[in-house]
């Protein structure tokens, strides 16, 4: 049960949903890195709008609600290794 819905929106919105984890991979992820911000998958777009500066999708389009995931990278230092794993074992 949604509760009493607002006029205008969409019925079936109701909030979050299950958690789930957030595992971000990249050369610019900081390491060891735990945030306790809540996100949902509609944060990843929100990144995305915000990183190049795009309008929000709307039609009550939860990306402009959504948590910042921004926080999670580290932008200041050039990245220029790569990592390759072992296609076996999956070890650096």
């Amino acid at each position: 049960n949604c509760g009493t819905p607002i006029p205008g929106t969409y019925l079936d919105r109701c909030g979050y949903g299950t958690r789930l984890p957030f595992l971000v991979i990249s050369p610019y992820a900081k390491r060891n890195h735990v945030d306790s911000t809540t996100t949902d998958l509609t944060s990843i777009l929100r990144f995305i709008e915000d990183n190049w500066g795009l309008d929000r999708i709307g039609d009550q389009s939860l990306d402009a609600i959504a948590g910042f995931i921004s926080n999670h990278f580290d932008f200041g230092a050039p990245r220029n290794h790569r990592l390759f794993l072992d296609p076996n074992t999956g070890q650096p």
